[in-house]
This record gives C-alpha cells, structure tokens and sequence, in this order.
C-alpha cells in the first residue's frame, strides 16, 4: 500500500495537527479562559498583582463576578489617594487581598472568607474603630475612652447580675431551699429597702420601708450602656453634620494621618490633593457668597451650611455638648440613682469623707451591703409575712464604679472645657490665627518676610477673605494630626494659589485705564497716525486685562 500523503494528513476543513494547531490558531490559544477555581485562587493567595498579571486576571475575572473595579467608597471622593489611604486600612486589617490601579480607579478584592466578613462587621460596630484619626483627642477621650469604659463595665455587672450569685438572704430555719431560692429571687425582683442598725425594724412602718427603697442595682447594666450612648451621641452629630458641607473631614484627616505620607512623592500628591479640594470647597462658599444665593427659599436657616464658618460652628456645638453630657451624667448619679437620698452631692461627700478617713459613708444607704426585704407566704389558707435580712454583693462593685465614675467625669468636664477655651482662643484671636499662619509660612519654600508691609496684608487677605473660618479651621485641625512637614508644604500650596490670584489682581487693577477704551470701542479708537508700539501696547494690555478677569471670574 503506498505510504499516506501529508495533504491527507492535513485535509481543509478536518483536525490540524497538534504542531500546526498551535501555528494556525494562536490567537485562539491566547484568548483561552482561566477556570473560576484559577481565578479564585490566585485572588485568595496573592496580595499585590503585578501589571502583567493584573492585565490577564482582569479580563477573566470580570466574567465571574469576582471583584468590581469602582472607587472603593462614594465618601471618599476627593482623590484616588485618598481611597488608597481607606484600603490599606483595610489592607492592614486582613479584610482587602489586593490594591490595583487601573484606568484611575481602583480595583480591589475582599476576603471571601465569612469569618472575616463577620469580623468586618464587628469591627465597624466597636466605637472609633473605623474613625482612626477623624477627630480630635478630647473627642476620643469621650467617644472612644468613656465609652468603651462603660460598655466594659457594663459587661461586667451583667455577667455578675446574671451569671453569679447578686442577692444572698438569711431565711428561716424551717425553709426548704426551694423556698430559699424564691426568696432570694422575690428580693431581687422587687426593691429591697435599708434600714440603719440603730433604727428597730419593728418601728418604722410602710411610709419609711417605701422610702428607704433600693431600685437602681437591677437597671444597673442599662444606665451603663445609656451612658455609653449618650457619649458617643456628639460624635453622631458632628459626623453627620459636618458631612453636609462640602469639605469631607473624616476623609481629609484620614489622608493627612496617611503611614505613607513619609515618602516624598506620597505626600506631595497627598498635599496637592487635598490643596485642590480645599480650594474648590472654598471658592463654592465664595460664589454662593458673592451671588447671594439661597438655596433655601422658604427655611432661609438651613442655608447655614453654605457659610463660610459651618465647619467651625458644628464643631463648636460638638464640643458644647460633649460638655454638657459629663454635667448631666454627673446629675443622673445624684438625682436619678439615688432619689430618696439626702447625698445630692454624691461625689463630693464621698471623697470628702474617704480623704479624712471617715467611712460612716458606707452606712448611710448610698451603696449598702446588708438591707431588708419583705415578702408574703400563703400557707393552708391563712398569708404569712416574713422580713429577711439579705447581703447585695454586688454594691460590693457599683460602690466602686461610681465613685471611679464620678471622678473621671470631673477630670474630663475640666479637661474638654480647658479644650474649648483654647480653641475659642485660636479661631476667634486674631493674633493667635496670624501667628500660626506666618510661622508655617515662614518654614515653607514660598518666599515671605514678615516683615514686609506687602507680604503683611497678603496675609490679612489670605486668612480673610481666602480661607476664611472654615479654612484656618480646618488647617489647625490637620496641624493636630499631621507632622509639622505635611502641613507646611499645605499651607505653602495654598499661599502660592492665593498669592498668584492676588498678582492678577493688582494687574488687574494697574489696567483700568485700558477698561474705559474697551468699553468705548476698544482698539479701534486709536488714531490711525499713532505709532504702532503704541497700538500693540494697547492690545497687549487689553488681552492681558481679560485674561485676567476670566480666571478671576474661575
């Protein structure tokens, strides 16, 4: 038989070979899919993706569903650093697998693991713990220290009230211990009553017994957690209204506070991002400001969050009520605690008493250990009352609790005030508003001498008029959470935006004698005879005079 030809090998339409499939079809070979576990896998076991990598993943992986390319959050609209500043938070956390550029936005992958969607989730809910560098200390003093303070002891108290033993009663002989037990919890769920050991029990009647209650131990672990509530309320409030304008606080400082802004090149671009966000937040106030808009037609007092000094008002009122909520939980151990008690200065009789060694304190009913009860039995018909003695083991800890409780309030009332003073010094002085600027000034590359009348009025014009409130404000804000290299280079950026503006406005004004040629028909009034120098000096200053109007106008 004649051996096979290589066309019959290789007939049109039939299956190439193994070596020719590869010649013939390549391009086939380069667009075949990597399997969903492929995908999955590499996204579960690599951190970063390199270029290379990412331009083959990202073609598959959008088929699958696996991650979504967008900007990481909708609050986070000030640049793509400030996204990355947000992600390697996360990173850092274990709840991000990979940071990856492109086209200007930003792709990234989430754990796939439920445990850490879980832990997540708990995180966000814990208090401060996904608001790191968004406000400052004596706010985290109140939300984040207080706070977790007494949601810890609250935990604590619980866990005696319903995990150990509270209440232990002396019974009569003859009680079984299931009577016992219900003694004990009758005592417990009803309001037990003190009674000094000089006073017989047999001679103080209902009146006194009904007066002398002790209600508060039960609701003990709620008071706590309403506190934990009513401190973390001022954040809430200044988070939610300081939102509404447009200068996004939370997000700033979180580029300010950015790990990486020791690198140059990070913290030049972090500068210049949050330089064009400061001037576009500002120049929308001064438009507003200069049209005199209103937004609101009807309730002209909602248009208080276009002014130039909303910023600085909410933070005001944040501060006021963190004040105000260490008074009323100061009131709340004196009058809601302890209402039949004639101790309305609870803490100072406390201190005062324990500083002179005097401990009659712990028998006059503020946190007793031994009080009474009385409850009703029925046996065959007829109903028996019976008074017990019982032992409240847990005023052992609330004695404790309060009196720690008391004091840190003290401290922190005197603290967050000493806090508001100083910065209604800073925002309302104008010494202390033009110290800070000219010495950052000073430090930075732009050339300024304080000592020259000119650069003296810049500065008066650039707090002013440029930044105004909202702006100085913010800048000593980030002053707070920056090094002193990161908010130089700010301010510098900003004085070089206001000193250019300024130029072009004194050469606007050095040109108003070419304004009522242009007016009047401009270049074409000049006499023919006129030497051209003079004709194209005319001209050069016209345009120049509308260059500078259009961005001015901008």
């Amino acid at each position: 038989m004649p051996p096979k030809s290589s066309k019959k090998a290789d007939p049109k339409g039939g299956k190439a070979p193994p070596a020719k499939k590869k010649e013939g079809s390549g391009g086939k070979a380069k667009k075949k899919k990597w399997s969903k576990g492929k995908v999955r896998d590499k996204l579960n076991n690599m951190v970063l993706f390199d270029q290379a990598t990412y331009d083959k993943l990202y073609k598959e992986v959008i088929t699958y569903k696996l991650i979504t390319p967008s900007v990481v959050s909708e609050r986070l609209k000030v640049r793509a650093s400030l996204a990355k500043a947000g992600l390697r938070e996360l990173q850092a956390k274990g709840l991000v697998k990979c940071i990856v550029h492109h086209g200007g936005q930003i792709v990234y992958t989430r754990a796939t693991k439920e445990a850490d969607m879980f832990m997540f989730r708990v995180l966000n809910a814990v208090p401060y713990s996904n608001e790191r560098g968004a406000q400052d200390f004596i706010a985290c003093m109140h939300s984040f220290v207080t706070c977790n303070i007494l949601v810890g002891l609250a935990v604590l108290v619980s866990w005696k009230q319903f995990g150990g033993k509270p209440i232990e009663c002396m019974v009569p002989s003859d009680f079984t211990s299931a009577w016992v037990q219900y003694a004990e919890n009758f005592c417990w769920s009803q309001d037990t009553y003190f009674i000094p050991f000089s006073t017989p029990v047999a001679s103080s009647d209902i009146g006194e017994r009904s007066s002398a209650q002790i209600s508060y131990y039960q609701w003990m672990p709620f008071f706590l957690l309403f506190e934990a509530a009513c401190f973390r309320l001022p954040c809430f409030i200044w988070k939610y209204f300081a939102g509404q304008s447009g200068m996004k606080v939370g997000e700033i400082l979180r580029l300010t506070t950015d790990e990486h802004n020791t690198v140059p090149e990070i913290r030049r671009e972090n500068v210049q991002a949050l330089c064009v966000h400061l001037q576009g937040a500002l120049r929308f106030q001064k438009r507003l400001k200069m049209k005199n808009l209103s937004p609101h037609k009807i309730f002209r007092c909602l248009n208080v969050k276009y002014s130039t000094y909303y910023v600085t008002l909410i933070y005001f009122i944040a501060k006021f009520a963190f004040l105000m909520n260490v008074g009323i939980q100061t009131k709340l151990l004196n009058q809601y605690l302890l209402p039949h008690s004639d101790h309305q200065q609870f803490g100072f009789d406390v201190w005062h008493n324990l500083w002179n060694g005097n401990e009659t304190w712990k028998e006059s009913g503020l946190f007793p250990r031994v009080t009474l009860c009385d409850f009703e039995v029925r046996e065959m018909g007829n109903i028996q009352k019976h008074t017990v003695q019982c032992v409240l083991l847990l005023n052992v800890f609330t004695e404790k609790i309060f009196i720690v409780l008391w004091a840190w309030y003290m401290f922190l009332g005197t603290l967050t005030a000493c806090n508001l003073f100083s910065w209604m010094f800073a925002m309302f002085s104008e010494t202390s508003k033009e110290h800070f600027i000219i010495n950052h000034l000073e430090m930075c590359e732009a050339p300024f001498d304080k000592e020259n009348a000119s650069n003296q009025q810049h500065v008066d014009c650039f707090m002013d008029k440029y930044l105004g409130l909202d702006g100085v404000f913010l800048l000593r804000l980030i002053a707070q959470h920056a090094d002193v290299v990161f908010i130089t280079e700010l301010i510098g950026a900003l004085w070089k935006s206001h000193y250019g503006i300024e130029e072009q406005r004194i050469a606007l004004k050095r040109m108003n004698r070419v304004l009522p040629l242009l007016r009047s028909g401009g270049p074409e009034e000049v006499s023919p005879d006129a030497p051209s120098s003079h004709k194209n000096s005319v001209a050069t200053s016209a345009a120049t005079t509308k260059k500078a109007s259009r961005s001015l106008s901008s």
